[in-house]
């Protein structure tokens, strides 16, 4: 499994902290794009359907997210995380140090894999990658689940060093951000995240949704980039995002298609005859322009938030038993 997430500076904690409780309820709905995309969209549930809303509590030094079918329980005193199958009412324990050798056993793996590869001469560089970054606020206005807010739409194109993207081909990662007041109860939950991977880790990870990205990030590096420079960004914002409508497409540039690269050999027969279609379509779509494929799209609403969690939303419920 190849390491999947963005390391970003390491988080030294060098005052108390002042902790407050939170309860914060989001609607998340996801697609996937590509063939892939169109059978986990089609057997993906309530999360590619209508959505899938999480309740998340934090009171202490324990938080708990909640969706329809299960939940997980992080104690940061205890150094546990419980995964409760709410259904059949049985939990899971797990412990920070069992965590943290199985991350070290697939980064081994990971760059034992990497150091196979490489054996026999060296690894071909890839192409050199920038970063451009437009934010706009678009002016326009809305109330969201009771927030007045307004549009800012963030857009974050990766292509390669010295050449444009309507060429070259590259990535856009666009996020339209509606953005309410600042809610408090979020910096809380933030800040939790960020005090368990440094308990956890002894380092902080960027990028708020990682586990959801993770397999993007794995398969492109070119959105890691993006997804690293969204992180940034962000964190600028005067304001707490509403609605996140986050979207990433791939570009196939004219000098792609024109060269009629499918990914693969050069066959023979029938299959050379479908290739030459292929190269010729490609040609065809070089001359009209630019082709945009979306890989991936996300939305995001915080539905409400308040200060009201107690102890029993970040516990075990009676009659759960231990598998």
């Amino acid at each position: 499994m190849r390491k999947t997430f963005i390391l970003t500076a390491t988080t030294v904690f060098t005052a108390t902290l002042c902790l407050a409780d939170a309860n914060v309820q989001e609607k998340t709905q996801v697609h996937i794009g590509g063939m892939i995309g169109g059978i986990a969209n089609a057997f993906g549930g309530r999360a590619t359907h209508e959505g899938i809303t999480s309740n998340t509590f934090v009171k202490g030094n324990r938080r708990a997210r909640m969706t329809e079918d299960s939940s997980e329980i992080v104690d940061l005193d205890a150094e546990k995380v419980y995964k409760l199958d709410l259904g059949r009412k049985t939990y899971t324990v797990e412990t920070f140090d069992e965590i943290r050798r199985r991350f070290e056993e697939q980064k081994e793996r990971a760059e034992k894999r990497s150091a196979r590869q490489d054996k026999g001469g060296e690894k071909p560089q890839g192409p050199e990658y920038e970063v451009d970054i437009s934010v706009k606020d678009t002016g326009q206005k809305q109330a969201i689940n009771g927030y007045d807010t307004h549009e800012v739409v963030t857009t974050i194109s990766v292509h390669e060093k010295g050449k444009p993207i309507e060429k070259a081909g590259g990535s856009v990662f666009k996020a339209d951000m509606w953005i309410g007041p600042r809610i408090k109860e979020m910096k809380e939950i933030g800040d939790f995240e960020r005090r368990y991977f440094a308990k956890l880790y002894g380092k902080e990870f960027g990028a708020a949704d990682m586990q959801q990205m993770a397999m993007l990030i794995a398969t492109n590096p070119m959105f890691a980039k993006a997804a690293k420079a969204f992180a940034d960004k962000r964190s600028s914002f005067d304001g707490t995002p509403i609605r996140t409508i986050l979207t990433f497409e791939t570009v196939a540039g004219t000098e792609q298609q024109a060269s009629g690269d499918d990914g693969g050999g050069t066959p023979t027969g029938i299959g050379s005859a479908i290739g030459g279609l292929m190269k010729r379509a490609h040609r065809r779509d070089a001359e009209s322009g630019p082709q945009r494929s979306t890989l991936f799209d996300s939305t995001n609403e915080i539905l409400k938030a308040s200060a009201t969690a107690t102890s029993a939303d970040v516990s075990i419920p009676q009659g759960f038993t231990q598998k």
